[in-house]
């Protein structure tokens, strides 16, 4: 198990070892009865003290997150889980690993899924999509046999440049611009390039759980501040920035991913400010700004109000258009985009042709306008059926967010309510969610979740969210009656 600490870190390093050990578990990389290096092994490996790692797994052990076990060593600990015997594959632990935590590696198949935040494939233009590929494949076979361009094919480019300046008011060149494949690629590429162990990068609370791999596994120190209804609180912002000295905000600022809020304008001219006073690019990721709701578009981003080349603005389009066909662009100004473009070189060469020049026709054309148009009226039908069932259905102790946009709704319970041991309990009964704590780096809340209502077809949606709040009321009601 390779760690990655750090002895500039504001946080010990016994304490960065919890954490780190703790989001392995958390995330599910590490599974109830799996045997942990020995203390002496990890201190070795981590080149640190044999008390600093007894002080760690004492903690998780405190956290009711591992169990020592005299004479054999200490395990996962899990509930209802048996204890794992040893076998022919222990010595793989002897080898140190570098990946620290990972949220969507192992999720079950359930019949009921709230958990991924994609779109069922009834509403997506898979179809077209299909056609116009056949068409292009006809036209020109080459395609197969071409290597991508690193920076990403120039007519992808020019159009993704057209589709900025007309529909969000951005001034991008095409040359400015780095065809990924998908936005999710986008973020790792400016952590590589950017992020180093013991950096300090802030997010949102809650975030997005891939952009916490994304980061944790980099090394980084990450802080989160809390929002409220216009988005993150720049007066926490300010604070953090003036102590953590970080190197980059990541945000979500349009429907936001889990908990489907915006950031008000204000706030965001707000953010950059700071940004612009300590020094710090911002990550924006703008995955669906498109998808609005009531009729009432969402204010500009960040990226509109920048002249100094200080937002890494991230799109893309894989969501909304086809999961298959994973494309994205970062737009990046200055001397960064150069070292963006090496970063892209030793990842992958660059995004294949085929899949960049299938997003083509609906990039040049009306249509992707009118795909979003109906998209956002059968979200915002689903979005008021999952609102006006979880109305009917918890008391007051019960909260959600009524997102204006996006696919998601974050629901929190009372705090004595683990959303953990309801998901577990959902998963008996063949349904899924997305649990709150992967959404947090470090010392997760356990009360929230997020429903996504956009994956399912709205038949299964229905009856799946009637589900949900049927298994979750009784989950509640025999915590109470066993006094838990």
């Amino acid at each position: 198990m390779k760690l990655v600490l750090s002895r500039k870190s504001h946080n010990s390093l016994s304490d960065q070892i919890v954490q780190q050990i703790a989001g392995r578990i958390q995330s599910s990389m590490l599974t109830g009865g799996e045997k942990l290096p020995s203390i002496r092994q990890l201190s070795v490996d981590a080149g640190i003290s044999f008390l600093t790692v007894h002080k760690a797994y004492k903690k998780l052990e405190q956290a009711g997150m591992v169990k020592s076990i005299q004479g054999k060593g200490v395990y996962v600990e899990r509930p209802a889980q048996k204890e794992a015997a040893e076998n022919s594959f222990d010595w793989q632990l002897s080898i140190p690993a570098y990946l620290t935590r990972s949220s969507f590696h192992s999720r079950p198949k359930t019949t009921y899924s709230f958990d991924y935040s994609a779109m069922h494939s009834g509403l997506l233009p898979t179809i077209y999509l299909a056609d116009q590929l056949t068409e292009m494949l006809k036209a020109e076979p080459a395609i197969l046999g071409t290597y991508g361009d690193v920076q990403g094919d120039a007519l992808t480019r020019e159009a993704f440049s057209t589709y900025f300046q007309k529909q969000l008011g951005l001034s991008s060149a095409a040359d400015d611009l780095i065809m990924t494949t998908g936005l999710h690629q986008g973020i790792e590429l400016i952590a590589k390039t950017l992020i180093g162990p013991g950096d300090v990068v802030i997010t949102e609370a809650p975030t997005y759980p891939g952009v916490l791999d994304i980061l944790m596994n980099r090394g980084a120190q990450v802080i989160p501040i809390a929002m409220d209804e216009e988005g993150m609180r720049a007066d926490l912002l300010a604070q953090v920035a003036k102590t953590y000295h970080p190197k980059a905000i990541y945000m979500n600022p349009t429907f936001q991913n889990p908990t489907g809020r915006s950031m008000s304008e204000r706030r965001r001219k707000e953010v950059l400010y700071q940004a612009q006073l300590h020094g710090m690019f911002i990550i924006e990721d703008d995955s669906w700004s498109e998808l609005y709701f009531d009729e009432k578009p969402p204010p500009k981003s960040i990226k509109a109000f920048d002249d100094e080349g200080r937002i890494l603005f991230l799109k893309g389009f894989s969501k909304a258009l086809a999961p298959g066909i994973r494309v994205g662009t970062i737009f990046a100004e200055g001397p960064f985009k150069k070292l963006l473009l090496s970063a892209k070189a030793s990842s992958d060469l660059g995004t294949p042709l085929l899949t960049q020049r299938a997003v083509l026709p609906f990039l040049t054309s009306d249509r992707m306008m009118q795909h979003f148009a109906k998209l956002r009226f059968a979200l915002e039908l689903r979005r008021d059926k999952a609102i006006s069932i979880l109305s009917a259905s918890f008391d007051s102790s019960v909260s959600w967010t009524v997102p204006e946009g996006g696919l998601n709704i974050w629901v929190t319970f009372p705090e004595s309510v683990s959303t953990v041991e309801l998901y577990e309990y959902c998963l008996r009964h063949d349904l899924s969610f997305l649990p709150g704590h992967v959404c947090y780096p470090y010392e997760p809340a356990s009360h929230h979740l997020r429903l996504t209502y956009s994956l399912l077809s709205e038949r299964d949606l229905e009856q799946g969210l009637h589900a949900f709040v049927s298994l979750a009321n009784d989950f509640i009601n025999n915590r109470l009656e066993s006094g838990c």
